[in-house]
């Protein structure tokens, strides 16, 4: 057994399932949201009938869309139970990735590492009835498919495919970020097995098949271009008109606004862990330098070098042409993407240098970047609010977790127990304050 059966273990895991739901009592029905148009829907079509109405004119994620349909017809108390266990999953699921067992102190911690989250995105994506249902749910499903891969790639094992393939199907046609992710890492998982000649778990497969098959099914669902017309013309009426520059700027801008807003916490608790492996190298100096450097700018000068937005006004194209490259306009409009820039890429380099797994945490940010850069095609990239960068902390949570086990590998019970312990502390302040978000 992954988790022992013990006293303890069942007094431990269910007070933290009782707490769990408690909290998440504190978060009710919105029905000037989403929340308030599913809960009517039922009065309109039969379950069979809203799905057809919806993969031929809306969305395919039909698992999803089955819950929304059904949840609201029974007590809230339900919603958040199974949002209590989407969130146990999940942390079994995570710890199960990098160990074979799973201890009370391992998910203890993968429990908690959703609070490194931003608060606005936990509260869109993991407490939001309806953002709960099509984020932390798939989530937790994701992560657990995700297990057998682990267990073949990290630790040799073949592990037996049959209790995933329900949740790898479920999970197939529920979110689009977060199945293209996953169908990355099984095809880099496939590639790597191959290329390193490794004994291959050839069962796995057949979920890569259920991964690619939804994909597929949610690509080319016929709803799909009736809600890119429709969603173009409420959020971005120019977006058929914007040529492929006009869309990387724009892409770009809201990339490093979400990136700078969203996920500075996870970037610089990475850094931490990595000068905390190794602060010796010069490119750790370096980057302590400039991140002082940095802050201190972004302090005294906060709107000068976090408006991102300043380049789509053009303003830079004249001087550019003129060969003015350090106008007051192109200096204004550049400045934030490369002090910015700077200090993402400084905190990957020196990550990257100190880890031992520098694949893995390399594709990690390539991951991260990919599911941000995904939001491009999209003309809600500004209309679907900080939900859509979950998928990328997830990644960032990943990263720091390896680095959590490299640097407790070698470091001692005490220094162990004080990162265990703040690696719970900020978590618990965060989850706290998304109840400020109410």
């Amino acid at each position: 057994m992954f988790v022992k059966r013990n006293k303890k273990n069942l007094l431990f895991y269910g007070g933290l399932f009782i707490v769990t739901l408690l909290y998440l009592g504190n978060f009710k029905m919105d029905m000037k949201t989403d929340d308030g148009w599913f809960m009517m829907i039922s009065k309109e079509y039969n379950l069979l009938e809203f799905l057809k109405w919806r993969y031929a004119n809306w969305s395919a994620r039909l698992f999803p869309e089955t819950m929304l349909y059904l949840i609201f017809l029974v007590p809230l108390f339900v919603h958040h139970f199974i949002s209590a266990c989407a969130w146990f999953l999940y942390s079994f699921s995570f710890v199960r990735l990098f160990h074979q067992q799973v201890s009370r102190k391992k998910f203890l911690l993968a429990f908690f590492s959703l609070g490194f989250i931003h608060v606005t995105i936990m509260k869109d994506a993991l407490f939001w009835l309806t953002g709960a249902t099509n984020y932390l749910w798939p989530l937790a499903l994701g992560v657990f498919a995700l297990i057998p891969y682990a267990d073949s790639f990290f630790r040799e094992k073949k592990t037996a495919i049959w209790p995933y393939i329900l949740p790898a199907l479920l999970f197939a046609f529920s979110n689009e970020q977060l199945i293209v992710c996953v169908v990355g890492i099984a095809l880099v998982y496939h590639g790597a097995m191959l290329f390193k000649k490794r004994p291959h778990n050839h069962s796995l497969l057949v979920l890569t098949g259920l991964f690619v098959f939804g994909l597929l099914t949610m690509y080319f669902a016929p709803g799909n271009a009736l809600r890119m017309e429709q969603e173009v013309a409420m959020w971005m009426p120019d977006f058929h008109k914007l040529s492929i520059f006009s869309r990387v700027m724009r892409g770009t801008s809201w990339l490093f606004e979400g990136w700078q807003t969203k996920l500075l916490l996870p970037f610089l608790l990475i850094l931490v862990l990595s000068l905390l492996i190794d602060h010796s190298k010069v490119l750790a100096k370096i980057t302590c330098g400039y991140l002082t450097f940095f802050f201190l700018l972004v302090y005294n000068f906060p709107d000068k070098f976090t408006n991102f937005r300043l380049i789509s006004e053009r303003l830079w194209v004249e001087p550019l042409k003129a060969g003015r490259f350090f106008a007051g306009p192109v200096v204004n409009a550049a400045a934030p993407y490369v002090l910015w820039l700077l200090f993402f890429g400084l905190i990957i380099a020196l990550s990257i240098t100190v880890t031992q797994e520098k694949i893995f945490v390399s594709l990690s940010y390539m991951a991260a970047l990919l599911a941000s850069v995904l939001m491009w095609l999209s003309p809600t990239m500004y209309a679907s609010g900080a939900r859509v960068f979950m998928c990328s902390s997830i990644f960032l949570i990943i990263i720091l977790y390896r680095l959590y086990q490299q640097f407790t590998a070698k470091c001692t019970l005490k220094q162990q127990a004080y990162v265990y312990f703040y690696g719970c502390f900020i978590p618990v302040i965060h989850l706290l304050f998304v109840l400020l978000l109410r």
